[in-house]
Order: C-alpha cells, then structure tokens, then sequence
C-alpha cells in the first residue's frame, strides 16, 4: 500500500509540476466563464487498520473510496465549456473523469463522462455525472468565506466542498454514495418562478433513462455464492418534481416539498449455478412502465404481473425553513416507499371473500431532521449544526400475501427495502444508490449482492465550520450512531451496533488553485467492524486556455 501511495503521488506531482511550468501564467481566477478549458488532478489515500476502512471515509463520496482497508486514487480531469446564441442564452459543458483506483473495484474507472446543453432554465445531460441528495445539503454554506474563495472550491464544489457542506447521513432513494450512473437526463435543474405567482411559487424536475455497467463487478463478486442472482444490461429510470413556496423579504417561512421516484427495469438475471434465469422486456412499453409504474406483461414473472413491473422506488420529501436574523432553523423529512406500499397513507387491499377495502395505516419508516444554521457573530466558528433520526424498521410489517386459489387474502409488509425478488438490488458497483446506513453488498464477504441489513434505527449528528470567515481553514465533525436487525426474511440472531466518528480539516488558501484535506474516522462495530484510519486528499486545477494580459 504504501509503495502505491509515493507511486501515484510521484505521479500526481509529476502531472501538476508540468502543468505548473508550462501554464504558469494562468490565473483560473481570472477565467472567463463565456468560455472555458480546465484541468483538475486529485490524490487520496485511506489508511488504517480494521476489517475495513473507517464508514464515513466512503460514504456518499460517490463510489469514489472503496470500503476496503487501506485504500486510495488518482484522479484527472479535463471539463470544456462555452456559451453561444443571442444573449448567450445556450451554453454546453463537455467533462471526462477518470481515476487511477488501489484496492478498488477496477484498477482504471471513467467516473464521469458527460456532456450538457443548457438553454436558460433548461438542462440535457447525456452521460456520467455526479448527483446528490435532494434537500440535504447547502452547498452555498460558505460562499461569504475563505475557503468559497479558493478556486477548486468555487470552479468545482463537488470536489470537496459538497462533502464539508453536507451534515445529513444522505438521501433513501439517492443519496450520491455509488459511483454515477450513465444516462440521459432532461432537467431544470434550479428553482424556477411559477408564471403568474409573483414569485411566491417556485418549481424544479428532471427525468432520466440510463443504464447500469456494473455487470462485470457483479458476476465477479458473485463467484463465491453460486446462488446468488447478478444482472446484465440493466435499465435505469428516475424523476423528480419540487416546488418551493415562499418569499422570505415578505413571509418568515419557506416550503419545500416534493417527490422522486426511480426504477430498474429490463435486463437478463443470472445465477453462477443455473446461468440465465430470466430476461426481463425491455420494449418501448416497457419504459412507460417505468415512468407510470404498472403491473408486468405476460413475458415477465407472475409476481411481476400481479405487482409492479421492475424494482420501483421513491421518496415524499418535505421541509420548512425559517429565516431568522440570528439563525436559519430548517425541519426536513423524508419518506421511502417500495412500489405502491407505503406510497399514500392508506392503500387497497383484497379481504377473504375478494372485496377490496381500503386499509390506512402511518408512515412509522422515516427520516427527520433538523439544521440549524448560523447567520450571527456569536459562536463565529460553527456554520451549523443537525440531527438526523431514522427509521427502516417497520416496512409495513412482517406478513406478505398475494391472493391465490388456496387463500384469498391479501397482506401487505415485508417490503425488504433495496433487495428485490428478481433484480439483485439497488445498488451499483457493490454500492448502495440509497442511504448507506443500509449497508452496501459490497461488504459481503460471500458474494451475496443482496442488502443484509436494512431494518435499522439510527441518529447522527454533524457539525461544521470554518476557523474565520477569512482563515483558509474549514471542518467537519460528524457522529453516527445505529441499531441494524437484519432483515424480516434473514434476521440477525443478535441485534447488531455501529458506531462511526468522523474529524474533516480542510486547508483551502483563498483564489489559490490548491486545496488539501485530512480526515480521521474511527468506527466501533460488530456489524462493520472496528475500524480506524486517516485519509488525505490533495488536489489542484489549472486552465488550459491562456489567460488575457
């Protein structure tokens, strides 16, 4: 490992060290954004000592950082972008990732590879590109300070600033935890004023169709259980719809609220044992299914034509914020939900005698939370600080029943949140799409790809900051805490305990185009392990365009 790190650092070096000298008279703060032509490089290595490496050093890093001990990459990349048309109202951006991996699922990746076309409020993205949770975060959280100045920070926020920005345990149905998923995608991808609303209401939405590469990892991974299922040539689906209601300069309160839903669909599904055990359609009609979850047709399994066909999914999202002149308090929820179980409070089920009744019941599984940011000069140091409390537990209970010849009932439970019948799960590259305190198949050691543990309680705590609002010096301080159960099918024979620390510094000199972290996690575990380690990161843009004198 450590001849891994001074190679790939040599590397990293020798890379920005002929960067340096032959571009020396770029200033990528003084770039214009009509056009643009930048490099970014970045080095990172985990290292410790565990079962595996510290859980807050690979969580919603975007697949980046593998779960495995002693682990690290180099990453280059190159992003071009333009503006054209009358008032320059259409501008594109051309971006390729790739990164150099050491103890992770390829040795070589392309994390991202994109291009996008924007006209005015309007986005079509086609490729790899990182996303995020919705309504998590507050990436402008430091805009008023030093390190919002630095150039990486300010050119590209999701480098590293997204990561001290965000507090939250990460979003149910996406949270950014697993490496980007190729695909087309139509979006605003900003709040919009609601014509005729006088700015009092405000919309955001996007939909998408891509597909899953991760094939070659899951037959890998597999091998060593010959039972478990992996996919080929799977489809993705997403959407979402947002609105914001509010003005804060004339009512003290802010709504937000919305949904996003998602969808596997189509593909082969294999096992090591029996080879192909099903091809699952992938017609046009196949693809309004995933947008307008219906029942399977008659070439896909009996399940999926007496259910929803494919592995349907989503989140009810809600919070208010209140603007306050001392602080910004901000209360947020968020509900998920398998297919159409637990999509409403109430739903149709079939009694004994093949009479439907209409059956209500609460949302018990839930996330809520709650973030309070600073505004004042009292405590100058936190920016803010939040709690998140989750639930997974009930999953509408622990008896499922579909109505058949012998026993003319329905019951609704076990809705086995990320693991499904056919498709091997939600996850890609070992890495689950959703939250990651589910944890990710990738930590099963016998090959299985399915979520052992997704019934679970847990809390976490985050806090943030910076050392001034001029200082070059940011941090993170983050404590999670959980309860894991197993699952209704597979429970654990003993309830399971995990707890995660993770310290965050981040050296960030205002417009300089370097920037440097250095985290300390530890995690205390029977169910991860216990696990201890440091991580770095160094990393560095440039402009590739000469800069005007």
């Amino acid at each position: 490992m450590y001849k891994f790190i001074i190679k790939i650092l040599f590397l990293f070096i020798s890379f920005i060290s002929y960067h340096t000298v032959m571009k020396a008279d770029t200033v990528v703060g003084e770039n214009n954004e009509d056009k643009y032509f930048r490099y970014f490089t970045q080095f990172n290595a985990a290292i410790g000592h565990g079962d595996n490496t510290p859980y807050w050093f690979s969580a919603l890093r975007q697949g980046l950082i593998s779960p495995t001990e002693n682990s690290g990459y180099t990453r280059f990349g190159l992003t071009y972008g333009n503006t054209f048309g009358d008032k320059k109202q259409y501008k594109y951006n051309v971006t390729a990732d790739v990164t150099i991996n050491k103890n992770n699922t390829n040795t070589l990746f392309i994390h991202q590879a994109f291009a996008e076309l924007s006209w005015r409020w309007l986005t079509l993205s086609i490729g790899s590109k990182e996303h995020f949770s919705e309504l998590k975060g507050d990436i402008g959280l430091f805009d008023d300070t030093g390190i919002g100045n630095n150039n990486i920070n300010r050119l590209f926020p999701n480098m590293h600033l997204s990561n001290m920005a965000t507090l939250s345990s990460g979003g149910l149905s996406y949270s950014g935890n697993s490496r980007p998923i190729p695909q087309i995608r139509l979006e605003i991808p900003e709040y919009i004023p609601f014509p005729g609303t006088k700015n009092w209401l405000h919309i955001r939405a996007h939909i998408a169709y891509g597909t899953f590469l991760d094939h070659n990892f899951q037959e890998k991974h597999t091998r060593p259980h010959p039972t478990a299922q992996y996919g080929k040539e799977l489809l993705y689906h997403s959407k979402s719809c947002f609105i914001k209601i509010g003005k804060p300069d004339k009512f003290p309160l802010i709504f937000e609220g919305g949904v996003e839903m998602y969808s596997q669909f189509g593909g082969d599904i294999y096992n090591h044992r029996s080879g192909k055990i099903v091809s699952m359609p992938s017609t046009f009609m196949d693809y309004i299914k995933a947008f307008i979850p219906l029942s399977g047709s008659k070439d896909t399994p009996k399940d999926e034509q007496t259910n929803i066909s494919g592995n349907q999914l989503g989140s009810w999202h809600a919070a208010i914020t209140i603007p306050t002149k001392v602080m910004d308090i901000r209360l947020y929820g968020e509900h998920f939900f398998e297919d159409f179980s637990q999509l409403f409070f109430f739903e149709y089920q079939m009694d004994r005698h093949g009479d439907k009744n209409i059956i209500y019941y609460p949302w018990k599984d839930i996330m809520l939370g709650i973030k309070l940011t600073n505004k004042s000069n009292l405590l100058p140091f936190i920016s803010s600080v939040q709690y998140e409390y989750l639930n997974t537990y009930d999953q509408s209970g622990a008896l499922y029943h579909d109505p058949s010849d012998n026993f003319n009932e329905q019951m609704d439970g076990v809705d086995n949140y990320y693991n499904h019948g056919i498709y091997p799960g939600w996850h890609n590259w070992g890495m689950g799409i959703g939250n990651p305190l589910i944890i990710s198949p990738i930590y099963n050691r016998d090959g299985d790809l399915k979520f052992k543990s997704n019934r679970l309680t847990a809390h976490n705590i985050g806090i943030n900051g910076t050392m001034g609002k001029n200082t070059p010096l940011a941090y993170r301080l983050q404590y999670t805490y959980s309860e894991n159960w197993g699952t209704y099918l597979y429970p654990f024979s003993e309830k399971k305990y995990t707890t995660s620390v993770l310290g965050e510094l981040m050296i960030a000199p205002a417009n300089s185009n370097w920037l440097g972290c250095l985290s300390v996690g530890y995690d205390h575990s029977n169910h991860i392990g216990n696990n201890l380690g440091v991580m770095i990161s160094i990393s560095h843009i440039g402009s590739l365009l000469k800069t005007k004198k």
